[in-house]
């Protein structure tokens, strides 16, 4: 398997979406459109526009020698975000709902639900892998890729959140290297939910 940067011209932009809806339903459906299509589709306007943590140079493809799309990796260094940035591609891209919700309401989520990302973090903000493809090795394969991906970002660790339920990857995370270096109890829309932040670090 090899991991390359997302190609707008010759990867599948609409399957790429689909994909990475499908890594959190319940917060597209929150951000975007509880209706599944129209939440692709503004994703897939993200995807293109750049520039934000959904953008397309953040996406990585995990292909095979067909440049068969076998799973996705979205991850960046902490300093590659820029706020300001992200609030004017919401503004220019989304309805006015979303971009209220995006630029104000998701950075509140953010901080009470995922890990403080440093500028020399390389944080692994989605992961997925083709559901026709699942249980070979993929995920794992791709999160191996992601260490080479951080020495040449010169990021001194790895990082990623995965919820407490989310038993699966956290095994395979833990496989792969990672250990938890926090967790997060919160509640979000009536809802009791926690996560645990995990890091591969270079410095051991």
């Amino acid at each position: 398997m090899n991991l390359v940067k997302l190609d707008l011209n010759k990867h599948d932009v609409d399957l790429v979406s689909e994909l990475i809806y499908e890594t959190d339903i319940s917060l597209f459906t929150t951000f975007l459109d509880k209706d599944r299509t129209n939440a692709i589709e503004k994703l897939r306007k993200l995807i293109i526009a750049g520039k934000n943590s959904y953008g397309h140079e953040h996406i990585y493809i995990g292909e095979d020698d067909n440049s068969k799309v076998m799973g996705i990796l979205i991850a960046f260094r902490g300093d590659e975000i820029n706020y300001l940035e992200e609030i004017t591609i919401f503004k220019h891209e989304m309805e006015f709902l979303n971009f209220l919700k995006l630029s104000f309401v998701k950075p509140i989520y953010d901080k009470i639900t995922a890990s403080s990302i440093e500028n020399d973090d390389l944080y692994i903000g989605n992961l997925v892998v083709a559901d026709s493809l699942r249980g070979q090795g993929i995920g794992s394969e791709i999160l191996k890729n992601s260490f080479q991906l951080a020495t040449d970002k010169k990021c001194k660790r790895v990082l990623l959140d995965v919820t407490f339920e989310n038993f699966n990857a956290k095994r395979l995370y833990e496989r792969t290297g990672f250990k938890v270096c926090g967790e997060k109890q919160f509640k979000w829309m009536g809802k009791s939910e926690g996560t645990y932040g995990m890091e591969y670090s270079f410095d051991k």
